[in-house]
């Protein structure tokens, strides 16, 4: 009804101007100019340009009803239009900013790992780089800039924790950084408790209390993906680095039983423990010049999963079976864990007996890292990152209406596991479907038997392989290398010595450094700092693990 009477209205609106345009074409034909004098003429052009003159600068749409203009003309549409306003810049000067570490989560396979490319590119090259390789760095920066959080990257005293790689999620990661408080600034001489002043304001100021802080978490989640998750914040001192604060790195490695001698894998992990040279359980970057490959393992064992993974509606099947490996350590060098998982699941497969990493760990004798395939990316996780207790406090809830926040927080992790979980269901729907069809055995062109269950053919066929010498290692996360034979690390290729490879690195680059100061007559510093910025964090620390 409300509907019709609209409908009703616009049409006698539009009754109403074809009426009027209709009068007033007729007032134009009735007013024959042909017979007007000069004088007559130059005295209604004046009245035109006077009405023109006086009409409102900003338009409302309406026809012009002054007095004197016959002609009825809309002049709106010669008015200049209202420009839009730019809104002015935050003004970052008048916030104080505090040191806050930011506890999030990730999940990992649809990022190109956690540090933002291009570290040493110009901002144009950095966002064209980023839209390409999408880092999980590159979305939290975007959501700290939308949030007017920080002014930009290089001003806020950034530092994370531990850097994974292309495809590894993170349950703990942290951050560290100088982010935009609630509080204010100190007039000169005003005494205020709890006052502080620090290099990076360079002003006295004062933060409020937790609960009237600005709401981070909720603020940052609100503008980042749903991949990327804020946990929980925390206020820190300003001498606190995320990364050489942390005492101790914790990870997690997902594997299912299929194929595998767990026990002996978990006796095997054992001899990780302790205080080793990992350097032929890494991956190697001669341009961070690392000469010390000693890290510590501190605790390490494979437990089962606690919540049981369904296979094809049960966890009879191997596949079905869940684990995990538990890791932590104070540090850990580039890849180091995955190479580790890659060599247990040798063990466990059976391929390689558990001495294989004494072997590896005794680099007198394996001076050279041997040729092999490390594990999957996908099913490692950091889990953790634990700091002194009085260091940092987080902060999970300020107050009451900071539950909503958590409720929100869950209630996207719980769709998102929904989500994954139905297309690994109807996955292994189609896999029951696959193993229980009746397929005959043919041996040549004869069939031998009438029809048996695909899942006993393909037992059988892959018996056969095996015993032939041929077979697959996995992987890890699905993935698996197919091979003729296995051959043993120990008899494999090895490349050349860390301490060769680094002088032969360090020796080219004098050598192009040289051929461009000889060329250019005294080098092109900017060409200098780009190929050091390339080789990345030349302190070797825990790099992507």
């Amino acid at each position: 009804m409300r509907l019709f009477g609209i409908q009703q209205l616009s049409r006698s609106v539009l009754a109403d101007q074809r009426k009027q345009r209709n009068v007033q074409k007729a007032a134009l034909q009735a007013m024959d100019y042909d017979s007007w004098t000069k004088e007559a003429l130059v005295e209604r052009v004046r009245q035109l340009e006077h009405q023109k003159a006086i009409k409102p600068r900003w338009g409302n749409g309406k026809k012009n009803t002054s007095s004197g203009n016959t002609s009825g003309s809309d002049m709106s549409s010669l008015e200049p239009k209202r420009k839009k306003q730019r809104k002015p810049d935050f003004d970052f000067s008048r916030f104080p900013q505090r040191k806050v570490a930011l506890k999030f989560s990730y999940f990992g396979w649809p990022y190109h790992g956690l540090a933002r490319q291009g570290n040493a590119l110009s901002d144009e090259e950095k966002k064209r780089v980023e839209e390409q390789y999408p880092t999980i760095e590159g979305e939290l920066f975007k959501a700290l800039a939308q949030c007017k959080l920080i002014v930009n990257e290089a001003q806020c005293g950034y530092s994370r924790c531990g850097r994974t790689d292309r495809g590894v999620s993170g349950f703990g990661q942290v951050v560290a950084l100088y982010v935009r408080s609630n509080g204010r600034f100190l007039a000169d001489g005003e005494m205020a408790e709890g006052a502080m002043e620090d290099e990076h304001n360079g002003r006295r100021y004062v933060v409020p209390e937790n609960e009237r802080e600005l709401p981070y978490v909720s603020m940052l989640n609100k503008s980042l993906p749903q991949e990327i998750r804020v946990l929980a914040w925390a206020p820190v001192a300003e001498s606190f680095d995320a990364r050489f604060s942390c005492r101790a790195r914790f990870y997690r490695y997902f594997f299912n039983e299929a194929g595998l001698d767990v026990a002996l894998m978990r006796a095997a992990a054992q001899r990780y423990l302790g205080t080793h040279d990992f350097r032929n359980f890494c991956r190697l970057d001669p341009a961070k010049q690392i000469g010390n490959f000693e890290r510590t393992v501190l605790a390490i064992d494979i437990t089962p999963v606690p919540q049981a993974v369904p296979f094809i509606g049960d966890a009879q099947a191997g596949e079905g079976r869940w684990w995990q490996l538990e890791l932590r350590g104070s540090a850990f060098l580039w890849h180091q864990v995955r190479c580790m998982m890659a060599i247990l699941f040798h063990i466990g497969q059976g391929f390689e007996s558990p001495e294989i990493i004494d072997q590896m760990m005794d680099v007198q004798t394996m001076s050279g890292k041997p040729e092999y395939e490390m594990a999957a990316d996908t099913p490692l996780v950091l889990t953790d990152c634990r700091f002194d207790a009085d260091a940092v406090k987080w902060i999970y809830v300020r107050c009451a209406r900071d539950y909503g926040n958590m409720t929100v927080l869950d209630r996207t992790v719980l769709r998102q596991w929904e989500q994954m979980t139905t297309q690994s269901v109807i996955s292994g729907a189609l896999l029951q479907i696959l193993r229980t069809t009746q397929v005959p055995v043919v041996s040549g062109t004869q069939v031998v038997q009438a029809a048996v269950p695909w899942d006993q053919q393909r037992a059988a066929i892959r018996k056969r392989f095996e015993d032939e010498g041929a077979g697959q290692a996995l992987l890890g996360g699905g993935t698996v290398k197919h091979m003729r034979k296995y051959v043993p690390i120990a008899t494999r290729n090895r490349a050349e010595p860390v301490e060769d490879r680094n002088r032969a690195w360090l020796a080219r680059k004098m050598a192009h450094r040289a051929a461009r100061e000889s060329a250019n007559a005294g080098g092109n510093v900017g060409e200098e700092q780009r190929e050091d910025a390339s080789g990345g964090d030349a302190s070797g620390g825990d790099a992507e693990a």
